[in-house]
C-alpha cells in the first residue's frame, strides 16, 4: 500500500509539472499577453467560481491517500477517480491506474463549496479521509469588446481580468472614446458603468470590476470634450518641438480629453498628465469660441478654490504655453546672444558662456532682467529661463576723461616736435 501511496505522489508531482510546462508552453504563442496576467492577490477559495476549463488537483488524505488533477468539463463536473491498481513503466517507476466511478457537478460552485461537495462524495468510497483541493489552471473565455476600441471584437480574458485589461487587449480606447462612462453587460443587461477615469486616480477597485464568461463591454463616444495642447505631458502623445531662436527640443502635447459635467481647469491639467517644468503657468489661456480667457495657473495650482479655475465647457481649446529655453547676454561681452538654458547655473556661467566680459565692461552695475525685475549681479545669482543679463559700459568721471584726451594731445605733439626737429 505505501509503495501505491509513494508512487501516486509521483506521478500526480509528473502530471503538475507537465501541466505547467504546458502553460508555459501556451505562454509562447500568439496569446502571450493574455497569458501574462498577473494576480492582484491569491485566490480566496471562498470567492473564486469553478466553471468549464478551471483544472484543479484533488488530494485525498487520511486512512487513504492518493492526489490526481482534473478539469471542470463542458458541462460543468469533474470525475472522482479511484486507484485500483499501479502499472510499472519502461523506467521501473510504478504509475497508479485510476477507475472513473462518477462524475459530479461543480459548476457555478467557490472552491470552498467544491470540496465540501466533493468530500461527500469520496466518503461514499472510503472511511476516515479528508479531501481538498486547489486550482492549477485558470479558465479562459470569450469577452466581446465593441464601440469605440481600435480593435472591436472578440477578446480572450481569465477571471482575474479587470476591465481595463480586457479594453487593452482590444488595442485601448480610440480618441473619440469615453473613459468615464463605459457599460459592462451580464447575461444580456447593463451590469455597471466602468469610470476608468475615476478608478486611475483613487485606485478604487469597485469602478474597474473582473469580466465574467460572456461579458460584453460597451466603449460609447464622449458627450462632452475639450482639447489641451502645449507644455503638458500628455496621455494621449506628444511632439518634439525645435526652439526657433536654439535647437534646445521642447516636449509639447496636444490631445482630445473627456469632460465631465463641472470639471475645471485644474481637473483636465490633471487628465493632460500635469504640466512640464517648462511650462509658462502666466499666461496660460482658454479659447472658448471667439472669447480668449486668461489664467494664471500659479493660482490654481496654490488654489484650487481659486475664481480663475474656471468650469470647462464643451469644445473648449485649453493652451499651456512653453517659456523660451533660453538666456540672452547683451551688453559689454565679446559673443553677445542667446544660449540654451541650463537648470542651475549662475549668471557668471553665462557670461563665460559668452566669451566673458569686455575690457570696459562695468561689472559692478550688471544686472539679470527677470520679467519686471531687475536682479544685481553682486551675489551671482541662479538664472532662470527667459533671463536677460545686461553687462553696461563703464562710465568715466571727467577727470579721467581728461587724463585720457590729454594724453592723446600729448601723443601727438610729440609726434609732431619728432618731425621738426627731422625735417631741421
Amino acid at each position: 500500500m505505501k509503495k501505491l501511496v509513494l508512487n501516486s505522489i509521483i506521478f500526480t508531482v509528473f502530471l503538475a509539472s507537465s501541466y505547467l510546462y504546458a502553460q508555459r508552453g501556451e505562454a509562447t504563442g500568439s496569446d502571450i499577453g493574455f497569458e501574462i496576467s498577473g494576480l492582484e492577490k491569491p485566490i480566496v477559495s471562498e470567492e473564486y467560481v469553478l466553471m468549464p476549463g478551471d483544472s484543479i488537483l484533488i488530494i485525498i488524505t487520511g486512512a487513504t491517500n492518493y492526489s490526481y488533477i482534473t478539469g471542470v468539463t463542458f458541462e460543468g463536473k469533474v470525475t472522482i477517480n479511484v486507484p485500483v491498481t499501479s502499472m510499472p513503466t519502461a523506467q521501473g517507476i510504478y504509475v497508479p491506474k485510476y477507475d472513473v466511478v462518477a462524475a459530479v457537478p461543480i459548476y457555478n460552485l467557490t472552491l470552498k463549496n467544491a470540496k465540501d461537495s466533493l468530500k461527500n462524495v469520496f466518503l461514499k468510497y472510503f472511511r476516515n479521509i479528508d479531501v481538498d483541493i486547489t486550482l492549477l489552471g485558470m479558465r479562459r473565455f470569450t469577452v466581446f469588446v465593441v464601440g469605440e476600441v481600435k480593435n472591436p471584437g472578440m477578446v480572450y480574458a481569465r477571471p482575474v481580468d479587470r476591465v481595463s485589461v480586457v479594453i487593452t487587449r482590444a488595442w485601448s480606447v480610440t480618441t473619440l472614446g469615453s473613459r468615464s462612462k463605459i457599460e459592462l453587460r451580464r447575461k444580456g443587461e447593463l451590469y455597471k458603468i466602468v469610470n476608468l477615469e475615476e478608478f486611475e486616480k483613487t485606485g478604487d477597485p469597485l469602478l474597474n470590476p473582473y469580466v465574467q464568461d460572456g461579458d460584453l463591454i460597451l466603449v460609447p463616444k464622449m458627450e462632452k470634450s475639450i482639447i489641451i495642447k502645449g507644455a503638458v505631458f500628455g496621455k494621449r502623445g506628444y511632439e518634439l518641438r525645435v526652439a526657433e531662436l536654439t535647437a534646445a527640443r521642447e516636449r509639447t502635447s496636444e490631445g482630445l480629453y473627456e469632460l465631465i459635467e463641472g470639471e475645471r481647469v485644474s481637473d483636465l491639467i490633471t487628465k493632460a498628465g500635469g504640466i512640464t517644468p517648462w511650462a509658462n503657468i502666466a499666461n496660460v489661456y482658454i479659447e472658448r469660441k471667439e472669447e480668449k480667457i486668461n489664467i494664471n495657473l500659479a493660482n490654481v495650482l496654490v488654489d484650487e478654490e481659486s475664481e480663475e479655475n474656471i468650469r470647462m465647457e464643451n469644445g473648449d481649446v485649453l493652451v499651456i504655453p512653453s517659456v523660451n529655453a533660453i538666456v540672452y547676454v547683451q551688453g559689454q561681452v565679446v559673443n553677445p546672444g542667446s544660449f540654451t538654458f541650463q537648470p542651475n547655473l549662475m549668471a557668471s556661467d553665462y557670461i563665460g558662456f559668452a566669451g566673458g566680459p569686455l575690457s570696459d565692461a562695468s561689472m559692478s552695475t550688471a544686472y539679470v532682467q527677470r520679467e519686471k525685475k531687475k536682479i544685481a549681479l553682486k551675489d551671482d545669482p541662479i538664472i532662470e529661463q527667459g533671463d536677460k543679463i545686461f553687462v553696461p559700459r563703464q562710465t568715466f568721471k571727467f577727470w579721467q576723461d581728461y587724463l585720457e584726451i590729454g594724453a592723446v594731445i600729448a601723443s601727438l605733439l610729440i609726434s609732431y616736435l619728432t618731425l621738426t626737429a627731422v625735417s631741421n
